[in-house]
């Protein structure tokens, strides 16, 4: 693992911009489609390609779910598991899911099938509330989706207010962890949005500082490759917490989720170095 020091003196291309959208909502359609194309494309000669393929297959079926997904729904995570189409959506997912699905897989979902209204209603709620260790990690990502695709939906059916500067470590629409920071090209050239892991929404911080504490003091950017790489862990010396970043600078074909998902190796890397993660991925929940 290559460290690439954090040159305190440099500035950031946002710090000088006095003009930006504070939050983002991407389209879903497009989001998922991105998404699914590069799930499909890193996982190949990948250690873990099964498992990548797989979530690949997870995000189209989200796609195609689209229209039914409701967007009058609550969006705070807290609300969900008690209102809006969550369950409608998992029952119509593992329809479309069908007999295509992976061997490990197949026992997974038959269970979350049978599952009791009940049992389904506790293990959101845990999820909702930060608890992923009280769900069984074969069927959470599963849960996780299709409270994503709701909330993602409601997301962008609620108004949104275009005012304020606040850069807060969590969602400002949800409340949820980011996935990753992503850094954008375009007319946001060189802009930081962090990615939701649950509306899929995106909120601008500025690149100098942690995105958790908001420290910019000891900030360290670690990465398998070089200062270059696409995907790097950005840690602070000052929290001790750490967070990928994303660049589509570096490769315009990166997505937050499927890069994230595809370098977990570097997380366990940089998990060694004392460090802790602040965000988490949803395909592969804490816990």
């Amino acid at each position: 693992m290559i460290p690439h020091p954090h040159l305190a003196g440099a500035p950031s291309p946002d710090q000088a911009s006095r003009h930006f959208t504070a939050l983002l909502q991407p389209d879903l359609a497009g989001l998922y489609s991105r998404r699914a194309a590069r799930l499909h494309a890193l996982a190949e000669g990948h250690d873990h390609a099964g498992y990548l393929h797989w979530a690949a297959r997870v995000t189209e079926v989200q796609a195609s779910l689209l229209p039914q997904a409701g967007a009058y729904a609550p969006v705070e995570a807290s609300a969900i598991p008690h209102a809006g189409p969550w369950q409608a959506l998992l029952d119509r997912m593992i329809e479309r899911f069908g007999q295509d699905v992976p061997a490990p897989v197949a026992p997974h979902l038959a269970a979350l099938r049978g599952l009791p209204v009940e049992q389904r209603i506790a293990a959101v709620q845990a999820l909702a509330e930060g608890r992923f260790d009280a769900v069984p990690p074969a069927i959470a990502p599963l849960l996780w989706a299709a409270l994503s695709l709701q909330c993602a939906t409601a997301a962008r059916a609620a108004p949104v207010s275009e005012g304020g500067t606040a850069e807060p470590p969590a969602c400002p629409v949800c409340g949820t962890a980011p996935v990753a920071s992503l850094i954008l090209t375009g007319e946001r050239q060189g802009m930081r949005y962090l990615h939701c892991a649950l509306c899929e929404s995106e909120w601008h911080m500025v690149r100098a500082k942690c995105s958790n504490c908001g420290s910019a003091a000891d900030l360290d950017y670690l990465s398998f490759d070089t200062a270059e790489a696409t995907v790097r862990a950005e840690s602070c010396g000052e929290c001790h917490g750490y967070l990928k970043v994303v660049s589509l600078e570096r490769d315009p074909r990166a997505e937050a989720v499927a890069d994230d998902l595809a370098t977990l190796a570097l997380d366990d890397a940089v998990v060694a170095e004392g460090f802790q993660r602040t965000g988490f991925n949803p395909f592969a929940l804490p816990g």
